[in-house]
């Protein structure tokens, strides 16, 4: 069973960084963990990501109920050096469902601004959530490229996956709070895939 668990929830590989550095590249960071955003600055000072998309609203566990996940990480990012109007702000989402399509409508809305070519977002969560995550983020783009009468110049998604040490491949059997967490993300594949958002 959990064997069938881990193939279920881990996407393999966990890193796929675009090769090329091209100026246009967002790197998307959904709250509800330590590490997305240590994970995501390192990238950006490793020339990968020029753009910060920070999602995340206040929810009922948010251990800070006055300031969104969102804000504190863009807090967080200006104190290590990212100009601020290099961050992008979805302060409203308390689920991956809506962290997915509220960031969406954000980077839709900067990508029609950008006048030379594509844009390439770098979704980067916990490697537990990868799969998850990256389907319901490339079924929503799949969503907009449909709707949207004059094309769309967002890439598909390239995907970076953040160290949890509680809840890697290799080390999420030893805990009960590993189990639960892989446990969670499978009932959450199953439940997106039957409501038809991946």
């Amino acid at each position: 069973m959990k064997d069938q668990l881990e193939k279920a929830v881990f996407l393999h590989p966990q890193e796929n960084l675009p090769e090329r550095h091209t100026g246009t590249h967002v790197g998307i960071v959904f709250g509800g963990a330590t590490g997305r955003i240590e994970k995501a600055l390192e990238l950006y000072k490793q020339g990968y990501i020029d753009y910060f998309l920070v999602s995340g609203g206040i929810g009922p566990y948010s251990e800070n109920q006055e300031l969104a996940e969102a804000e504190i990480y863009a807090n967080w990012l200006i104190a290590h050096g990212v100009p601020d109007n290099h961050i992008w702000i979805e302060n409203r989402s308390v689920s991956t469902v809506q962290n997915v399509e509220f960031s969406m409508e954000i980077l839709t809305r900067e990508a029609a601004q950008f006048a030379y070519g594509f844009i390439y977002p770098i979704v980067i969560t916990s490697g537990f959530h990868l799969k998850r995550t990256r389907a319901l983020f490339e079924n929503a783009l799949t969503h907009v490229r449909r709707s949207s009468p004059n094309g769309c110049n967002i890439a598909h998604s390239h995907w970076s996956a953040s160290p949890f040490s509680i809840c890697e491949p290799t080390t999420w059997r030893r805990t009960t709070a590993g189990c639960a967490l892989v446990a969670k993300e499978a009932y959450g594949l199953f439940t997106n895939r039957l409501r038809g958002k991946i």
